[in-house]
């Protein structure tokens, strides 16, 4: 749409979900129950008005003081009074009874106010409070509707761009009220404030927006101390199949790290996803870290850790006494550590979050660590797979390599990928990492299950962790130690079993029998 046919809301992440924002001569009605963010919602309308697009506004209360409202707009840092000592901002209290006859009035002293001040925009907050004298439930209807219908006039002719707040009750004549000034509105804003276990949370929906397109479903709505209102698109991946997709033509690359590298047979096309799966301490993290410290180093490339599980200080911490000292990557910025509790994870922001370090620092590799602490926290598998598609998709379309790590709870032996939130058909390769027991010692292996587009290697590796991160441990041309990894079959199985050890036949070794 038009930049000159529509009024920007300002308020971040709202004029998103409008596609722009709204259509200048819609009126815009928002509803919902008590501590939804209503009167917030109209105040930042008004504040952004001002303070961005230059559109002088009203705002029109009956039952809040006007200096409550004041001290309320500055915790947000919204200075209001300055606005009004500039003529820029008129706030109004008054009766609702008080307020109609304004309306009605052929010389109405509010009118003769927006014109004065050049006003562009108003908020009405609480139009529930125009209902008339309760008379019947057919009363209300009719009543309510010649008020609104009359605002609405009065307001178009002023030019203004009206925003209405309205309490969504459960009483008979609440329900009609907000069933009359949804028909009349042109826009309907419902916001929501719902109990998620023992937190809250807050949503926003477009319910309806005459003449424009917009982005359907409940999105995040978050009160920001300091700052104001922020909505969060819904996660979602949007559908692509009609758009080019630039992986499609990428080339295979090498990652820098040879347990990855060895065992795909080259590295990874660009672009590409790969899930790390594997038990807790087999070396996930440190994989990661060292994927990210080569390409910040050796292939100039920016690096991107999210993590539930561990604080950043513990990450650098944990990585140098191995030799992956990422100290300095992190202070120039090459490398970005995002960490966020699980406990009250709000999915919606979370992500708005990680696309916003993707754009801002221009990421190219990215390590997502923890997927089973985002199973736990979203708890939902359809929020959890959008959660993950809408991830794939932004960092293929951005051709970046993504990494992907996910805890299996068997210790021994694998019988599922990812039994609680199965994914693995989404990304583009898999990995496993796997403790061996073998005699009374652990081994760490690793085997690359599927590579797309690679002549990968179907062997299960070992490897080590020691100084300078994770290695192969080489194969043993000749005679074999009977703890070698290649000395048995079923390694990946809860039994691994053992070859017999080759006999010397002329000088050379015997085919290996089981035993």
């Amino acid at each position: 749409m038009s930049e000159n046919v529509v009024t920007k809301t300002g308020i971040r992440g709202l004029d998103s979900i409008l596609l722009g924002g709204i259509p200048r001569t819609n009126v815009i009605l928002v509803q919902g129950l008590t501590g939804s963010g209503k009167t917030l919602m109209g105040m930042e309308f008004i504040y952004r008005g001002i303070t961005q697009f230059n559109e002088p506004g009203l705002i029109v209360v009956f039952e809040t003081n006007p200096d409550k409202l004041i001290r309320d707009a500055a915790g947000f840092g919204w200075n209001l009074e300055k606005l009004q000592r500039e003529k820029k901002l008129q706030i109004i209290f008054t009766s609702p009874q008080v307020f109609d006859q304004e309306l009605r009035s052929p010389d109405s002293l509010l009118m003769e106010t927006a014109t004065e001040m050049g006003a562009q925009r108003i908020f009405v907050d609480g139009i529930g409070l125009l209902t008339p004298v309760p008379g019947g439930l057919d009363f209300v209807r009719s009543g309510f509707r010649d008020l609104f219908q009359q605002l609405i006039e009065s307001l178009n002719r002023e030019n203004l761009t009206a925003m209405f707040s309205l309490e969504a009750g459960s009483t008979a004549d609440s329900i009609a009220t907000v069933e009359m000034a949804d028909f009349l509105a042109d826009t309907v804003i419902e916001l929501g404030r719902n109990r998620h276990g023992r937190h809250i949370q807050r949503s926003v929906e477009i319910v309806k927006s005459r003449g424009q397109d917009y982005e359907t479903g409940e999105h995040t709505l978050q009160i920001i101390g300091g700052e104001g209102l922020e909505v969060f698109r819904r996660v979602q991946a949007p559908l692509r199949a009609h758009s080019t997709q630039p992986t499609s033509n990428t080339g295979q690359s090498l990652i820098g790290v040879d347990a990855v590298d060895v065992l795909t047979g080259g590295g990874i096309f660009q672009g590409s996803t790969t899930m790390v799966v594997g038990v807790s301490g087999v070396g996930k993290t440190v994989l990661s870290t060292q994927i990210l410290r080569e390409g910040a180093r050796n292939h100039k490339t920016r690096g991107l850790l999210v993590s539930l599980d561990e604080h950043p200080a513990q990450i650098i911490r944990n990585a140098k006494t191995l030799g992956l000292d990422i100290e300095e990557q992190v202070a120039d910025g090459t490398i970005q550590i995002m960490f966020e509790s699980p406990q009250e994870l709000d999915i919606d922001a979370h992500f708005n979050r990680i696309i916003r370090r993707i754009e801002t620092h221009d990421i190219q590799r990215i390590v997502i660590d923890g997927m089973t602490s985002y199973s736990t926290a979203i708890g939902e598998i359809s929020v959890y797979r959008d959660f993950f598609h809408a991830i794939v998709a932004h960092t293929k379309q951005r051709l970046m390599t993504a990494f992907f790590n996910y805890e299996n709870p068997e210790f021994l032996g694998i019988s599922s990928y990812m039994p609680d939130f199965p994914v693995n058909s989404i990304v583009d390769n898999l990995i496993l990492m796997n403790l061996v027991e073998i005699n009374n010692a652990l081994h760490r292996c690793i085997s690359v299950v599927k590579s797309r587009g690679t002549k990968h290697s179907f062997d299960t590796r070992e490897f080590a962790i020691g100084q300078g991160g994770i290695s192969l441990v080489p194969l043993e041309e000749d005679l074999v130690p009977a703890i070698a990894l290649q000395n048995y079959s079923s390694l990946l199985g809860r039994a691994p079993t053992r070859f017999s050890l080759p006999k010397r036949i002329n000088g050379a070794a015997a085919v290996r029998d089981k035993t």
